[in-house]
C-alpha cells in the first residue's frame, strides 16, 4: 500500500540487514526490509518476469554485489552472478509485505 503523499515513494535511507534483505526507510517514516529473494523474484526485467515464480533460485543469484540509489526515482542491485536489476522506487515500495501494507496493522513487524 503506497500512500498518495510523494514523500512515500522517496528513499530516506537505504541499507543491507544482514546478508538475507535489504532495509529501505522511506520519505514519509515508513520503514520496509525486503528479503533478497523478493527482490530477484520480483525483478522487473524481460528475462526475470518471464520466468516461472516458483523457480529455484541458485544461492549466487540471492548476493548482491553492489546496491545503490539512482536519484529519487530508482534502485539499482547488481547481483553476484552480476545480474543486473532497477526498481523504480513506486515497483519496490508496493512490494513492502508489512503488517500495515499488507493491511494487517494489529501484527506490526516495522515502524509507522
Amino acid at each position: 500500500m503506497v500512500a498518495a503523499n510523494p514523500s512515500s515513494i522517496v528513499i530516506r535511507e537505504l541499507n543491507s540487514v544482514g546478508r538475507y534483505a535489504v532495509g529501505v526507510m522511506w520519505g514519509d517514516g515508513h520503514d520496509s526490509i525486503y528479503t533478497l529473494d523478493s527482490l530477484r523474484r520480483f525483478c522487473p526485467c524481460e528475462a526475470c518476469s518471464s520466468a516461472p515464480p516458483d523457480r529455484p533460485v541458485a544461492e549466487a543469484e540471492l548476493r548482491l554485489h553492489g546496491l545503490a540509489r539512482l536519484g529519487e526515482q530508482s534502485l539499482f542491485i547488481e547481483w553476484a552472478d552480476r545480474h543486473q536489476t532497477l526498481y523504480k522506487t513506486a515497483a519496490l515500495r508496493s512490494l513492502c509485505r508489512c503488517a500495515r501494507c499488507v493491511a494487517e496493522p494489529e501484527r506490526p513487524v516495522t515502524g509507522s
